[in-house]
């Protein structure tokens, strides 16, 4: 029979104390830092009103053009020339050539507040994560229903932290989108949709950053719920004492 691997004193002492302190800093973490975040980003989800949508709108609409008068209403009244039915004021975007065609520069604000709260909701889970792994015990048969309630909050912790990733993905993909179409406003100026499109753009990547900073607030409100629900099985998975079964 193999005999277990043996870690020398100094060794050991490094790892207990890096448990000891996950540990610590985890519990901390469910019992005061998830509700106080809690509370903080559901006072600023109160701040982004749907009605600043109309704000954020960065690219000027075209200008409509005024309808001609005519002679009569008839089939057979006169049109206006075509040069004239087309003619369109187009407004510029703001720059100039050369210059820097700059960001929705209210959506940049907005996603540079968040983005922070997103990358500190992983952090923290992973340290949550790692304090409840590292209390897994040994396999053995039977008595694991605790250890089911572990493993099943690592993978609750773990989900959030990916899609935690995929919030910060998508942001770069709203750049590019948006980037894509003001080139296209650049490119055919006279063109309505386009600029109607970045609008729409605009207004969707507001809703989207709204609906993010409400789910990081959920994720909060979820994990310190389940977590404080379980706490005992998950700090004492299995019981000391066994069952008498006659």
């Amino acid at each position: 029979m193999a005999s277990p691997l043996k870690l020398e004193q100094d060794v050991q002492g490094k790892v207990d104390s890096f448990r000891a302190r996950i540990a610590q800093e985890a519990e901390d973490l469910v019992s005061t830092f998830f509700p106080q975040k809690l509370s903080e980003l559901d006072s600023r989800v109160q701040e982004l009103r749907l009605q600043d949508l109309s704000r954020i709108r960065s690219v000027a609409a075209l200008e409509p053009r005024a309808v001609p008068d005519t002679a009569g209403d008839g089939p057979n009244r006169d049109l206006p020339p075509l040069q004239a039915q087309s003619a369109v004021k187009v407004p510029a975007l703001p720059g100039g050539e050369g210059q820097l065609l700059r960001s929705n520069q209210h959506l940049v604000e907005l996603i540079e507040r968040v983005k922070p709260e997103i990358e500190l909701l992983r952090e923290k889970c992973n340290t949550v994560r790692m304090w409840v792994q590292l209390l897994i015990p040994k396999v053995e048969d039977g008595n694991n229903f605790g250890v089911s309630i572990q493993e099943d909050t690592v993978d609750q912790l773990w989900t959030v932290e990916s899609t935690a990733a995929s919030y910060l993905r998508r942001f770069s993909t709203y750049y590019n989108t948006r980037a894509k179409l003001v080139s296209k406003i650049v490119k055919y100026p006279q063109v309505e949709d386009y600029r109607r499109t970045v609008a729409e753009v605009d207004e969707n990547e507001y809703l989207s950053v709204r609906q993010i900073l409400l789910h990081v607030r959920n994720q909060y409100a979820t994990l310190h719920d389940v977590i404080l629900k379980n706490i005992e099985k998950i700090k004492t998975p299995r019981s000391t004492n066994t069952d008498n079964l006659y």
